[in-house]
């Protein structure tokens, strides 16, 4: 039987168990005003599901996990969620979360370099796409690596790239 809890921060938290395991699917809806992450709670701990992602309209969040998982955190049974903002758009200037940058690229190859959604930050030359810098997996958009340039967003270093307005890349603008 599913199991429906409203989460604090608003949305839902729907917890099914099947035997051994437990399907969590969170809900919220889009507010435009940033990221949101998902905590569990439960009688003894509180544990991170992940973070909320643009779908059908929603941000949404759907993970299954072990009921041996979940008691070890505490979260056995759940007892709460909580989605909490963990990158606001507003003190940002003016990055949001674009779910499906590849659509603003042209060059078809870039497109499949895309690797799920990107920060984008339009003005009035184009747009600008970033990920957060990392050396220890894949990097999104790896043929324009040289053309990117690093930036702190949050105070976090990302990878940020410029494009035109028809989703051409840019070359960086040189200082001195």
């Amino acid at each position: 039987m599913d199991q429906r809890l409203r989460m604090e921060g608003g949305g839902t938290l729907t917890v099914c168990r099947q035997e051994n395991r437990v399907r969590l699917v969170a809900e919220r809806p889009v507010d435009g005003r940033g990221l949101y992450k998902v905590w569990l709670r439960g009688r003894g701990g509180r544990r991170l599901l992940g973070t909320l992602a643009p779908e059908n309209g929603l941000l949404r969040l759907g993970r299954t996990l072990s009921v041996r998982e979940l008691e070890q955190s505490g979260c056995w049974p759940v007892t709460g969620a909580e989605a909490v903002m963990s990158f606001s758009f507003q003190e940002n200037g003016g990055w949001y979360c674009e779910p499906h940058p590849e659509r603003m690229v042209c060059d078809p190859e870039l497109q499949r370099q895309v690797r799920g959604s990107m920060l984008c930050r339009k003005d009035s030359g184009g747009f600008h796409l970033a990920v957060p810098f990392r050396t220890d997996g894949p990097l999104a958009l790896e043929t324009l690596f040289c053309l990117g340039h690093l930036e702190k967003i949050q105070g976090k270093p990302h990878l940020v790239w410029n494009f035109t307005a028809e989703g051409a890349p840019k070359l960086p603008k040189h200082e001195g």
